[in-house]
């Protein structure tokens, strides 16, 4: 799961330009953002890891879940959806879109075998007496065959 992780977290790095390296993240609930983190960003968190003895005649395989979040604070109304088009700055269903195109089959260097977008949550709303953030979750299905 580490290798993985670090493989997802760097293709996005390389292709979500718009995000800050540092605001592509792994997180230890997808509901904990960093203080230093600013927006957009991205969390990463581990997910359940399930073991198959045989997978299609090639053996021993793993399947792993990671679990995709994106984070946008945008003030103007319906701007954390959909996008600000006077400030080109993206709304939560535009990032997920990007994550979505920089991960679909992409095997992250021999870190998969295979890709499968298993959910996408509704986006939701996180917020204190401070900050409002809205929030969209991906998860992800990555197959690895062989030893486990």
């Amino acid at each position: 799961m580490k290798a993985l992780l670090s493989a997802i977290k760097s293709q996005l790095k390389a292709d979500l330009t718009y995000v800050r390296d540092s605001d592509i993240f792994i997180t230890e609930d997808e509901r904990v953002i960093p203080d230093t983190v600013k927006f957009p960003a991205v969390g990463l968190k581990d997910g359940e890891i399930n073991y198959d003895v045989e997978y299609q005649g090639a053996g021993e395989s793993s399947e792993l879940l990671v679990k995709h979040i994106a984070y946008v604070q945008l003030e103007k109304p319906e701007a954390s959806i959909m996008g600000d088009t006077s400030t080109e700055k993206k709304g939560i269903l535009d990032i997920v879109a990007d994550i979505k195109d920089s991960l679909r089959e992409n095997k992250l260097s021999g870190q998969a075998d295979e890709i499968w977008l298993v959910s996408e949550s509704e986006s939701e709303l996180l917020a204190d007496e401070e900050l409002a953030i809205q929030m969209k979750m991906l998860i992800l299905r990555y197959v690895r065959q062989g030893t486990y």
